[in-house]
């Protein structure tokens, strides 16, 4: 298994280039190309997309550094129109063709929901429609959207509704898409918020539809972004439960908001550790 980090407080902090290469020298097999929180008119999604695309595949290749799967930006509200002349919409099939051209197999792509009467609604259909609009452009660019396990605070009674929040509604949706262009994607520190142990979340799930993985440690109080080891998660229960569904992916990190804390000078060494820690995972998956 390949260990890989998405790199979004990296590149905030040294640019899109040197980012890649401290991750390259971190130890890092690959990299989780963050479209989200892009500032305006970014190279990654502004009109010159493709072309910024093509150098940034270049200097992967150079280093010697894959990218295993990417992020799409989740701007997108319920109820603007599922076409490219809706700027989120055109920003997320933006980010699909990117990261094909960077060589991502799969891409996140985060699912919708309303706010109705103050409470956060998940439409099934209104979804299934919606990523069934992006099926000509996964086609198109030889890409896969995965579906994350997402979450909504409810702010006023102080807890967490699932979005497709337990295995089983999960790989329901991803199945009723009914294309190989469509995967799961399971966040561990996601799953512990609504009302699973992460271990008993990866067990349940189809080792065949998991095709990426968002690793973080939380205290199932908040979706911390931490990094294993530093939260109250079971990472031996976990790592057994990966092998025991034969999952086949990489060991993403996305740890945002533990790097977030780390100052700049500090964060190639940040990075090193970060990457000794999922060897330690690994060893954990091949004894299980």
């Amino acid at each position: 298994m390949k260990l890989a980090i998405e790199n979004y407080v990296i590149r905030k902090h040294f640019g899109d280039f040197e980012a890649l290469t401290l991750i390259k020298n971190a130890g890092f097999d690959c990299v989780d190309l963050s479209y989200y929180w892009t500032e305006e008119n970014s190279p990654l999604l502004n009109d010159n997309y493709r072309e910024y695309a093509k150098e940034l595949r270049k200097h992967l290749d150079a280093i010697g550094l894959s990218c295993n799967q990417a992020h799409a930006p989740f701007d997108l509200k319920v109820g603007e129109a599922f076409e490219l002349s809706t700027p989120a919409y055109r920003a997320i099939v933006r980010s699909m063709e990117s990261a094909a051209i960077l060589g991502a197999k799969t891409i996140v792509v985060h699912s919708l929901s309303a706010a109705v009467n103050e409470r956060i609604v998940f439409d099934k259909e209104y979804n299934l429609e919606f990523y069934r609009s992006l099926l000509p452009y996964c086609e198109k660019f030889g890409i896969k959207v995965a579906v994350e396990n997402l979450f909504h605070r409810d702010p006023k009674r102080v807890y967490y509704v699932g979005k497709l929040g337990t295995p089983e509604e999960l790989c329901a949706f991803v199945r009723q898409l009914n294309s190989p262009f469509f995967v799961a994607c399971v966040d561990i520190g996601h799953a512990a918020l609504t009302g699973n142990e992460p271990e008993d979340f990866c067990a349940k799930m189809d080792g065949s539809l998991l095709q990426a993985l968002h690793v973080q440690d939380g205290d199932y109080r908040r979706d911390a972004h931490n990094l294993p080891f530093l939260g109250t998660f079971k990472w031996e229960a976990i790592m057994k439960s990966l092998k025991n569904i034969g999952y086949q992916g990489e060991l993403t990190f996305e740890v945002f908001l533990y790097l977030g804390n780390i100052p700049k000078e500090l964060l190639p060494h940040a990075l090193s550790f970060t990457y000794q820690t999922g060897k330690h995972l690994l060893d954990l998956f091949e004894e299980a």
